[in-house]
């Protein structure tokens, strides 16, 4: 039964546990509607956190995982943010958020047209990205923007998931893998 959070309350990885009360008994029970209720305890911080089924529903909720420290810190909140927007199922502003940072790394790279698909085709141009992660930010744009004005379409979870997951992976590809590759790199001598 244990699940693998990251704990709204140390914001570590960890495995919460099946508590136990005073008489070695855990505590799980079914409510009125049939879901097995169980509080969990973290592993890390020794804090509760209510637990249906096989973690379905956590309260409190879980935090996302944390940003890679070699992103900028002002992408790093941006992304943040957008992860927890995406925890509290805040779909349309997970989008938004994904977009912004889509577009704050164009900036950051020194893009100087004014919108993001010039920006984006600025960074291919320079050799930053391939034409594939193009098309990456190139759908983070048009779901970002859905989300962001009346009339676009409804940004689903899956959506937002899948758009979250495309923009940490720009981000990636522009700061976290040089960074990497800059350390061996010195490390070895090169």
């Amino acid at each position: 039964m244990p699940i693998s959070i990251h704990c709204p309350h140390c914001n570590q990885k960890t495995a919460l546990s099946v508590s136990t009360n005073g008489h070695g008994q855990e505590n799980i029970w079914k409510n009125q509607y049939g879901y097995r209720w169980w509080i969990g305890i973290c592993n890390g911080c020794g804090e509760p956190c209510l637990v249906r089924e096989g973690g379905e529903c956590i309260y409190p909720h879980p935090l996302p995982s944390p940003t890679d420290k070699l992103i900028p810190e002002d992408l790093r909140r941006d992304l943040d943010e957008a992860k927890l927007c995406l925890s509290v199922q805040c779909f349309r502003a997970c989008a938004v958020m994904a977009r912004r940072c889509v577009q704050q790394a164009c900036l950051t790279k020194g893009c100087k047209k004014d919108n993001l698909v010039g920006q984006v085709a600025e960074l291919t141009q320079a050799g930053h990205i391939t034409k594939d992660i193009e098309e990456w930010a190139t759908v983070v744009r048009w779901i970002g923007n859905d989300a962001a004005h009346p009339g676009g379409q409804a940004v689903t979870k899956e959506d937002a998931e899948d758009t979250l997951k495309l923009a940490e992976q720009f981000l990636h590809v522009l700061f976290v893998t040089p960074a990497l590759a800059k350390a061996r790199k010195t490390q070895r001598g090169k």
